[in-house]
């Protein structure tokens, strides 16, 4: 057992889940890749009491040595303060990328961070882990206010053509040039019509509202096309315009992830505490996951198989096989 958890490392296990996914793509109507979210959860290190030195040394009430949990990488984090919940708790964060399935959301890949890592920090190391899938492509990324950030939202689409897609936050500048949901007006505060985005150049167009144009009086000024670059803003001139139809299906998506997340960091064991995780240290804990995250892919790519690819009467079909086969082993031949 030890020489197995020297051997294989985390990077051997997303080697294993990569190749997994690569055969997951070639399944029809499974992995939508267009959209994906991207969210994190508390991870509860497999800790018992306080904080003490676990040092060697003689005099450990005089030593410097820094005292840790029984898990020396756990940290103590912050969480969503609810009525069943502590304030803060003592482990990991688990950030990952979730991909919509027929029957559900399912997580790609996640990273095993301390609890005080910021979100956004954690959104441009992902993308560059995606990028080892290699056939992999996801267009959207949908996401909540921690990865809220002009610098890094320009750097996903830019870098990894990945549109990163939130809303805004209340003391967000909203720009002079829209309405204050954030979509672009013209000079006469008519809401304009988004006409597309042009990923060459980074800019996002709108045209004029030709039922408002008509009685307007700058009509004979007016080009009725209007285009805004989005490394100006872009919370408001991205691929997707806020409070559009888009935006809020894409949103969606992302609650729906986030649900998921709650229901997995809520489960209690047998004595109604909340779950920990049964291995210790950043590397193993990291590991942990990526082997679950693989077994539940090979569960949803099962279901899938069963519900697209296999006939529904295939159990009685192998019953009657069965049944022909004993009796045929029964019968009394001559010799």
């Amino acid at each position: 057992m030890s020489h197995f958890r020297k051997a294989v490392t985390p990077e051997l296990f997303y080697e294993i889940l990569f190749d997994l996914i690569r055969q997951a793509l070639k399944l029809d109507a499974f992995l939508q890749t267009t959209l994906a979210g991207i969210d994190s959860r508390p991870v509860y290190a497999h800790v018992n009491g306080y904080k003490k030195k676990r040092c060697r040394c003689e005099n450990k009430e005089n030593c410097e040595c820094e005292k840790t949990y029984s898990d020396p990488d756990a940290k103590v984090g912050v969480q969503r303060n609810k009525a069943n919940q502590n304030k803060f708790f003592i482990g990991y964060r688990k950030h990952s990328i979730v991909c919509p399935t027929p029957s559900g959301p399912i997580v790609l890949l996640s990273i095993i961070l301390p609890p005080d890592t910021s979100d956004v920090n954690v959104l441009l190391p992902l993308l560059e882990k995606f990028k080892q899938m290699g056939d992999l492509k996801v267009e959207y990324l949908s996401a909540d206010l921690g990865y809220f950030s002009a610098e890094h939202q320009e750097a996903s689409l830019v870098e990894h053509d990945v549109a990163v897609v939130t809303d805004f936050k209340r003391n967000s500048t909203i720009p002079e040039t829209c309405s204050p949901e954030g979509k672009p007006e013209c000079e006469a505060e008519h809401e304009l019509i988004w006409d597309g985005f042009d990923r060459e150049t980074y800019t996002s167009w709108f045209n004029g509202d030709e039922s408002k144009c008509i009685s307007c009086p700058l009509q004979a000024t007016c080009d009725k096309q209007f285009s805004f670059s989005f490394k100006e803003n872009p919370f408001f001139y991205g691929p997707v315009p806020q409070d559009s139809e888009p935006q809020n299906q894409m949103l969606h998506f992302r609650k729906q992830v986030e649900l998921a997340f709650v229901h997995e960091s809520n489960q209690l064991d047998s004595i109604m505490r909340h779950k920990k995780v049964p291995v210790r240290t950043t590397e193993r804990v990291q590991s942990f996951f990526i082997m679950r995250d693989l077994f539940r892919l090979i569960e949803r790519i099962i279901k899938h198989a069963r519900d697209t690819i296999v006939p529904n009467d295939h159990v009685e079909k192998i019953m009657e096989i069965q049944q022909i086969q004993i009796e045929q082993m029964s019968l009394n031949l001559a010799v």
